[in-house]
């Protein structure tokens, strides 16, 4: 028979808790609480919630305690995937929040990904979404002021990027090329995720052109939180 270690005993208890009597986002019973309920120190006690934190199934908020992460969220990936309509499919509430904007000129890689000249200006937009008012992932849009003028004039306005390329710009986005990578959190990425212990982040990088001329109309960095995304790439075209 295989010995149990201690941190396991309240590894699997908050494991059982999870499975029939917590909810997304409900806080677990504090270190204090776990400690007194198993006489166990709190050093061990802290094993077994870093070991459900590593798995997904915790998360942190600063002062306050371990809370119950959601199930991950399938997100499709597609020529035409817009964050909103993914996440109301799913019966979820999709919100964005502008974080920055301003004009860059483009270094040789920008220039690069949107077909234009070195240091020539772009607009660049940092935004958070949200999943049921969670921080899903945070974005950073390149834009290319070249198909898109005035732009920086109108964007605290705009909260779908792709309707804006449609109705303003009469554009027909398509989105045709992603790249994927695993990225670790930093002191930025923790803060605007609200959350402590170190998440590995999944990078998705895409370029969207316009379908009836071939211009790149944005290069965009999504940054996913881990634990409450699963990617799902398809880029058939469904239309």
């Amino acid at each position: 028979m295989t010995k149990m270690f201690d941190y396991e005993l309240v590894y699997n208890y908050i494991n059982e808790l999870i499975n029939t009597e917590l909810k997304d986002h409900d806080k677990i019973p504090s270190e204090n609480t776990l400690c007194e309920m198993f006489n166990l120190s709190r050093l061990t006690v802290r094993q077994g919630i870093n070991k459900l934190k590593s798995e997904g199934y915790l998360y942190s908020r600063k002062g306050s305690g371990n809370y119950v992460n959601p199930k991950k969220i399938i997100y499709n990936i597609s020529p035409y995937t817009t964050f909103s309509n993914e996440i109301l499919k799913l019966k979820k509430t999709p919100t964005i929040k502008l974080l920055e904007s301003k004009i860059i000129k483009a270094d040789e890689t920008i220039a690069k990904k949107l077909s234009i000249k070195e240091a020539q200006e772009v607009l660049y937009v940092k935004n958070m979404r949200f999943v049921d008012d969670v921080p899903f992932l945070f974005a950073e849009y390149y834009l290319n002021l070249m198909v898109l003028p005035n732009l920086q004039n109108t964007i605290k306005e705009v909260v779908s990027f792709s309707k804006l390329y449609t109705n303003t710009y009469n554009l027909e986005p398509i989105r045709d090329h992603s790249e994927i990578d695993i990225t670790s959190t930093n002191y930025e990425s923790k803060k605007l995720f609200k959350v402590q212990n170190d998440l590995p982040i999944i990078k998705i990088s895409t370029k969207t052109t316009d379908k009836k001329t071939n211009e790149t109309i944005d290069y965009c960095c999504s940054h996913f939180r881990s634990d409450m995304a699963k990617i799902v790439v398809d880029y058939k075209d469904k239309q």
